[in-house]
């Protein structure tokens, strides 16, 4: 049998400026993914995710259903982190073992 194709699919989060951040992207044969799919959630906003969007090399999408004006800087840090993972320069962690 022939392997014709192999995806990986990561998902990772960070949090940033008190928010969580989820990010999801998947690529094949070890190139860079071309999208990264995004969502945020303030714990305030009882764990549901108010901001979702998508970046690709030349777009950023967003959908945010509960602006606060603090978004503006958030948004700057998702599309800075979802550019780097596109172009390769940004690897996520792997989870450390627990002992």
């Amino acid at each position: 049998m022939q392997i014709i194709q192999k995806t990986t699919r990561i998902t990772a989060q960070e949090i940033v400026q008190g928010v969580t951040v989820m990010y999801s992207y998947e690529f094949e044969n070890e190139a860079n993914p071309i999208a990264v799919a995004f969502s945020a959630t303030r714990q305030q906003d009882g764990g549901y995710p108010y901001l979702q969007g998508t970046v690709t090399p030349n777009d950023f999408n967003v959908q945010n259903s509960n602006f606060q004006p603090s978004d503006i800087e958030l948004y700057k840090q998702i599309q800075e982190n979802c550019t780097a993972i596109i172009n390769g320069t940004e690897k996520p962690e792997k989870p450390k073992n627990k002992q």
